[in-house]
């Protein structure tokens, strides 16, 4: 799995969020009620840090947390996972959709193991003890020797969000250099 770790101040989440709200190959799927979900193309992301529920039946919610599925317009498609043997696709994401089987994360909606079209988002509030990290994760095509493999445009669309991020932000080394997170930097 494709992974972009990020240390974020709230500053640091404005600028992401006013750059993924610009971004028009990319939609927020985000609730519109209990086992429904709808696509938009702009959202304000420090209003949903600590309302999202932590589990499925619980009203318990994370404080300084947010996660959302984003999804690559142009690579296709949604699934539309049903009970049954036989999936559908979501007709209009944009006007929502109810969702059929549901996974155990009620902050996000479930596409399965892994959709290539999706980049997973999750951003985590810094407290006076810490800047926890953040990040961006994408199945990428782990999943292409069983057939699921990822749209060509959202494999240049990952290495465009890869080079931005890198553009915005100051490198943080940690011990595994693989996978230093970086620091946005807001433009002041």
């Amino acid at each position: 799995m494709a992974w972009i770790a990020m240390y974020l101040l709230p500053p640091d989440i404005d600028l992401l969020n006013d750059w993924l709200n610009q971004e028009s190959e990319i939609a927020f799927l985000v609730t519109d009620g209990p086992a429904r979900w709808i696509a938009q193309s702009a959202r304000t992301i420090s209003r949903d840090i600590g309302t999202q529920v932590a589990m499925r039946g619980h009203h318990f919610l994370w404080p300084d947390y947010a996660e959302y599925n984003l999804w690559h317009v142009p690579s296709g498609p949604l699934p539309l996972l049903t009970q049954g043997l036989t999936d559908g696709i979501v007709e209009d994401p944009w006007h929502g959709w109810a969702e059929l089987r549901g996974g155990q994360n009620p902050r996000i909606p479930y596409f399965g193991a892994g959709h290539p079209g999706i980049i997973h988002l999750e951003l985590k509030l810094h407290s006076e003890a810490e800047i926890p990290m953040s990040n961006f994760g994408w199945i990428g095509n782990h999943y292409r020797m069983i057939g699921s493999s990822a749209d060509k445009s959202t494999e240049v669309f990952w290495k465009k969000l890869r080079g931005v991020i890198k553009k915005m932000a100051t490198q943080i080394p940690r011990a595994n250099h693989a996978y230093s997170p970086s620091r946005l930097l807001t433009k002041r």
